[in-house]
């Protein structure tokens, strides 16, 4: 009884010394709103001056701090120091100046975490109220993207993936329509290919909603974004053409383009702007990666003269993908109807002749 008291003495004892120490660990928060366009580039050289040792950056890295640290970091963040130890690009052609500075800040933070707690902030430090507004379903898929990232960086297993940001930042109506739209196109392709391919234009949007992005800086990443989604949902499309149609039943040789590396079933849509051609479903379409494909569209043409064919691609779910695109057409051929009535017309001009010769013959007897 008396061991089990001193043990007992003992452990509080250590509780009361060593809990203080432990509550005094010291939390750093390492993130910053993203330097860079949707296609890489750098649009300023600011976050190299934070990167340097005196900082907003540096200094959380490069000053000494004896007390216990618990790290919470952007992947975001991280993802963009990398790519400028690894050289880059400034858009208004400055000498880019953050190269060293940034492989000696990436050494740094390595060397500091190696033996203390860390914990990845979701990519981006988005704002949490924007993300269940407009991407909520895809949350579990980009966590684990932001701890993976950044364990890869580090060499090191981090704690988890920290609840988002509380910061709730005003954005416009038409920032909102462009986000949504994003994430609306981000959705429907993903019935088609997966998750990894579209994850950049995801891991982007997560991005754009980091609360710090100063009003003015974001209108400008926004535009850049739009143009980004244009991009993406383009991989998959309809070559515009236009075509002579000649026989009452044709097959049009319609191209497909696939710029996804993945292969992707679809269907191919098509509706006649007017009644004077028929067009015929085609089966579901296998578009291998990186490839371009002829489909044979078949068509009955039921009247001369002009045409469209409006075409869209859809995935199995008939929901739209890529740009819808007309399809011109000049109908060339003498429909049926057409040369019933031209040879009924002609039937009848013999006849009228035919009874004006015998009223000519009547009249000279």
């Amino acid at each position: 009884m008396r061991r089990f008291l001193t043990l007992l003495i003992t452990f509080l004892l250590l509780t009361f010394f060593i809990s203080p120490t432990a509550n005094a660990a010291t939390v750093v928060v390492i993130s910053e709103p993203t330097h860079r366009l949707s296609d890489g580039v750098f649009f300023d050289d600011l976050l190299a001056q934070k990167l340097a040792p005196t900082g907003e950056l540096g200094a959380l890295v490069f000053t000494r701090n004896n007390s216990a640290t618990i790290w919470q970091i952007d992947p975001a963040t991280i993802s963009e120091i990398v790519a400028m130890s690894n050289g880059y690009g400034v858009q208004d052609g400055a000498v880019a100046s953050g190269q060293i500075v940034a492989t000696q800040w990436l050494a740094q933070l390595k060397k500091v975490t190696r033996f203390e707690r860390v914990s990845s902030l979701p990519y981006g430090n988005p704002s949490g109220y924007w993300i269940d507004q407009i991407s909520k379903d895809g949350t579990a898929y980009l966590n684990a993207i932001s701890k993976i990232s950044l364990e890869a960086v580090l060499g090191k297993a981090t704690d988890g993936v920290l609840d988002f940001n509380t910061t709730q930042q005003s954005l416009s109506k038409p920032t909102l329509n462009i986000l949504k739209y994003a994430q609306q196109q981000i959705d429907l392709l993903s019935s088609l290919v997966g998750q990894k391919e579209l994850s950049v234009e995801q891991l982007r949007l997560m991005q754009l909603l980091n609360p710090n992005i100063e009003d003015k800086k974001l209108n400008t990443l926004i535009k850049d974004y739009d143009q980004a989604i244009t991009k993406m949902r383009s991989k998959l499309k309809i070559k515009s053409t236009k075509f002579t149609v000649t026989s009452k039943i044709e097959e049009l040789p319609v191209t497909i383009v696939n710029d996804f590396n993945s292969t992707v079933k679809l269907k191919l849509s098509t509706r006649a702007i007017n009644s004077k051609v028929e067009v015929a479903p085609v089966e579901i379409i296998d578009l291998l990666p990186k490839s371009k494909q002829q489909v044979l569209l078949p068509v009955q043409v039921l009247a001369p003269g002009d045409s469209q064919l409006l075409a869209q691609l859809t995935n199995l779910e008939n929901k739209p993908v890529g740009y819808p695109v007309y399809i011109n057409l000049k109908l060339s051929v003498i429909s049926p109807v057409a040369t019933w009535i031209t040879s009924g017309a002609a039937v009848l001009l013999f006849i009228a002749i035919l009874v004006q010769s015998v009223r000519r013959v009547r009249r000279r007897k």
